[in-house]
């Protein structure tokens, strides 16, 4: 981990939603995305109590990832993959949102994640 608390909890939201864009979806995979969401909510709880964030992370960044784990938490128990493509969008949506004005997500979709770049890019046709 990189030792920035913000930063590693958006290193995990975008792997969760590159394991959603590229592996097959099924229940143990649905437990990796929960331990993926649980790290995001986690770290950025934690980056938060430390100091003002300055990329602008706030509460309901935090809630954005906890909403997402309760999703991932009912198809675990369910055995229900349904929420699978909302998860999805949701964070496509997140990062295509937040890449603009957020210096740790822009640097993650342009060293480590350059596929979700290259997915936004797409989707606002460029």
């Amino acid at each position: 981990m990189s030792g920035n608390k913000g930063l590693d909890a958006h290193n995990h939201g975008l792997s969760a939603w590159e394991m959603l864009h590229h592996e097959h979806w099924d229940l143990p995979m649905l437990e990796k995305l929960r331990d993926r969401l649980k790290a995001a909510v986690e770290n950025l709880t934690e980056h938060l109590a430390e100091r003002e964030c300055p990329c602008g992370d706030a509460r309901r960044d935090i809630e954005h990832y906890r909403e997402l784990l309760k999703d991932v938490e009912w198809g675990i128990r369910n055995r229900n993959l349904s929420p699978v493509p909302v998860i999805e969008e949701s964070l496509r949506e997140y990062m295509s949102k937040k890449l603009p004005r957020h210096r740790c997500i822009r640097h993650l979709l342009l060293t480590r994640h350059q596929w979700g770049m290259d997915l936004i890019r797409q989707g606002s046709g460029g």
